[in-house]
């Protein structure tokens, strides 16, 4: 029989269905707060070492956000910009997101659980969007550095980074 959601019900079902994600993986994280916020960091094979995945439940999907630790600094946010729009050409899940007020860069994924047909996020498709986001940091993440530090152009940059593929 199929569960009927109503939506005060629907962001506990996507909470349920992160903390049955972290429970499942025995991932260290910061519970959900009064904004429907819960966050987790892991380690990665980027210069930075870190980043933080933001999980935000709303009442029709479920926001990821990767959050690189480094801010862009103003006299680098217009390369960092480029770089970060050359990078997300041809994404298929998922993007950079950049805030050119302060420097703020991350990856997000965003799984919609519909509203009309709600169904949350199964255990698979948040392990898949928590895997591909912090695997797109890493990726980029170095070439994403050395163009914040104004060490290389942003197509050179993402040239390097897309090297492999």
């Amino acid at each position: 029989m199929e569960e009927v959601y109503d939506r005060d019900d629907n962001v506990l079902a996507v909470r349920a269905a992160v903390e049955n994600f972290f429970d499942t993986d025995d991932v260290k994280h910061k519970p959900f707060n009064e904004h429907n916020v819960a966050r987790a960091t892991y380690s990665i094979g980027a210069k930075f070492g870190h980043a933080t995945v933001i999980f935000h439940a709303y009442s029709d999907k479920l926001m990821l956000h990767v959050m690189i630790p480094l801010n862009a600094a103003k006299e680098e946010r217009a390369k960092v910009g480029e770089f970060l729009h050359r990078a997300n050409y041809g994404l298929k899940v998922g993007s950079f997101d950049f805030d050119y007020d302060d420097g703020e860069i991350s990856y997000r994924i965003t799984l919609f659980c519909g509203s009309d047909e709600f169904a949350p996020p199964t255990y698979e498709q948040i392990r898949f969007s928590v895997i591909l986001g912090l695997m797109m940091v890493e990726k980029y993440g170095d070439a994403l550095v050395k163009v914040m530090f104004g060490l290389v152009e942003p197509v050179d940059a993402v040239e390097a980074a897309e090297a492999d593929d």
